[in-house]
C-alpha cells in the first residue's frame, strides 16, 4: 500500500518526539536543577549552651524540614519521645545533681536526608544541687485490711527529717515505724523504714497520717494517709430456702451470697424454678479447662454456735455423672479476703455425686455435716463456701441451714 507523503512525515515526527520524551525521562537526576529539590535543614533554634541550675526540666527548640531524633549520652537526661518532625519545643527531664561537682553533657539532634546526615547540639551545664532533699517511695495513701500489714518505705533526704505519726481516729499506738527517728546528714542518704499496721479487731474503722518534714526546709514535706477497716461481725446462723428464685438458669442473687468463678464469666450457681424453687449448680460440659466456682457465705463464728452443723437437701440436676477431676465440696478458709482464688481452702466434706448413672430428682435428699469435728470447730472467724469443679454434673440444692437456725 502506498503511504501518503504527509502521513509519512507525521509518523517520522511522532517517533522523534517520543524518543525525545524517553530520553528526557531517563536523564540523570544530577542534571535536575536544584530548585526542584525540597530544602533540607535541621537546627536548634534556642541557645546552644544553657545552664539549667536546679531546674527539673529544660526546653530545646528544634526546627527541621523532616523527621528528626533527639538524644543524649548522659544518663541524667530523659526524653518522653525521641522522634519528632518539623518545629518542636522538646521538654527534657533532668535528674538533680547530688554529686560534689558541676556536670555537663550534650543534647543532640539528628536528621537523615538522601545524601547527607545533619546534626546539631546544645551544651547543657548543671551545677551541684545543694537544696534540701526529701523523697518518700512509694508514696501514696494506703487502705489497710483489718488484719494489719507490713510494708517498706525508702526515705531519701539531706540535712535531716522530722518524722511523726498523727492519729486521726480510732485510738493511738496501732502504727510503729523502724526506725522511728532518722539521723541528720548533710549528704543525701536513703534509709529503709519499715511500717507495721497492727490488726484492727474493734468494731470501728481508724485513720492516721505519716508525716515527713525536712529539717532545713520545713515547707518540703511528704504525707501518707493510712485508713484501716474493721472486721465484719461474724454470724452464728444462715438460712436460705431459695423462694426468691423466679426462673431457671439465670444467675442466683441474694444478700449473703458471693459468687466467684474461673473463667470469670462462667455461670455455675443459678436459679431453679421447676415445680420447686431451689438453686441449680452446674456448668458446661464443653468447658476446657474445667470451670471452678465458689459460692461464699458471710463469715461465721463457729466457736459460739450451739448447733455446729451445715445441712441442706439436694437432688441430681441431670443424668451426667461426675468425671475425673469433677468435684462438689463444702470448704472453709481462715484467710479469705475477697478473692476466693487467692485464699487457702480446706475441704470439710466431699459432696460430689458419685453415681455412675444419676437419677434426676427434686432436692429431697437430706445431707447433714458436723462442724464440731473439723479444724474450724473453735474458730471465731471462718468463711464457709461451696466449691464446684467441672461442668457436666448437676445439683439441685435447697433448704440450706448453717449454725443456729430456728426450726
Amino acid at each position: 500500500m502506498k503511504m501518503n507523503r504527509y502521513a509519512y512525515m507525521s509518523l517520522i515526527g511522532g517517533l522523534s518526539f517520543s524518543s525525545s520524551v524517553l530520553f528526557v525521562g531517563c536523564k540523570d537526576d544530577s542534571k535536575i536543577p536544584s530548585e526542584f529539590y525540597p530544602e533540607q535543614y535541621l537546627e536548634i533554634v534556642s541557645e546552644h549552651e544553657i545552664n539549667i541550675s536546679t531546674d527539673a526540666t529544660f526546653d530545646i527548640d528544634v526546627n527541621g524540614s523532616s523527621s528528626w531524633k533527639i538524644w543524649s549520652d548522659a544518663s541524667w537526661c530523659h526524653f518522653d519521645n525521641p522522634i519528632y518532625g518539623g518545629r518542636k519545643v522538646v521538654t527534657v527531664m533532668a535528674d538533680a545533681n547530688r554529686t560534689t561537682e558541676e556536670r555537663s553533657c550534650y543534647v543532640k539532634v539528628e536528621a537523615f536526608f538522601k545524601d547527607k546526615q545533619v546534626r546539631d547540639s546544645v551544651l547543657v551545664v548543671q551545677p551541684v544541687n545543694r537544696l534540701p532533699v526529701l523523697e518518700v517511695s512509694p508514696l501514696g495513701d494506703r487502705n489497710i485490711f483489718y488484719k494489719g500489714a507490713d510494708f517498706m518505705l525508702d526515705v531519701t533526704y539531706s540535712y535531716g527529717v522530722d518524722f511523726q505519726i498523727n492519729y486521726l481516729s480510732g485510738g493511738e499506738g496501732w502504727i510503729t515505724a523502724n526506725p522511728m527517728a532518722l539521723d541528720d546528714s548533710e549528704q543525701m542518704v536513703t534509709v529503709n523504714m519499715g511500717i507495721t499496721i497492727e490488726p484492727n479487731m474493734e468494731n470501728y474503722d481508724r485513720e492516721a497520717e505519716l508525716v515527713f518534714i525536712n529539717k532545713k526546709d520545713r515547707e518540703n514535706t511528704c504525707r501518707m494517709h493510712i485508713s484501716q477497716g474493721h472486721p465484719v461481725p461474724a454470724i452464728t446462723s444462715f438460712f436460705d430456702d431459695f423462694e426468691t428464685a423466679t426462673t431457671t438458669g439465670k444467675v442466683y442473687e441474694k444478700e449473703g451470697w458471693v459468687f466467684q468463678s474461673n473463667p470469670a464469666e462462667t455461670l455455675l450457681f443459678k436459679q431453679f424454678n421447676n415445680t420447686r424453687r431451689a438453686m441449680l449448680i452446674n456448668g458446661s460440659m464443653d468447658a476446657n479447662p474445667k470451670a471452678t466456682g465458689y459460692a461464699i457465705w458471710p463469715v461465721f463464728n463457729v466457736r459460739d454456735m450451739n448447733r455446729k452443723a451445715v445441712s441442706y437437701q439436694w437432688g441430681a440436676g441431670n443424668k451426667n455423672p461426675a468425671t475425673k477431676g469433677d468435684a462438689f465440696e463444702l470448704v472453709g478458709s481462715l484467710d479469705y479476703e475477697g478473692d476466693a482464688f487467692a485464699a487457702t481452702w480446706t475441704v470439710i466434706q466431699d459432696l460430689t455425686n458419685k453415681a455412675e448413672t444419676p437419677a434426676i430428682s427434686l432436692p429431697n435428699t437430706l445431707v447433714e455435716i458436723d462442724l464440731s469435728k473439723t479444724i474450724f470447730a473453735n474458730e471465731p472467724r471462718v468463711y464457709l463456701a461451696l466449691r464446684y469443679v467441672g461442668g457436666g454434673h448437676a445439683y439441685r440444692f435447697d433448704n440450706l441451714k448453717i449454725g443456729d437456725v430456728e426450726e
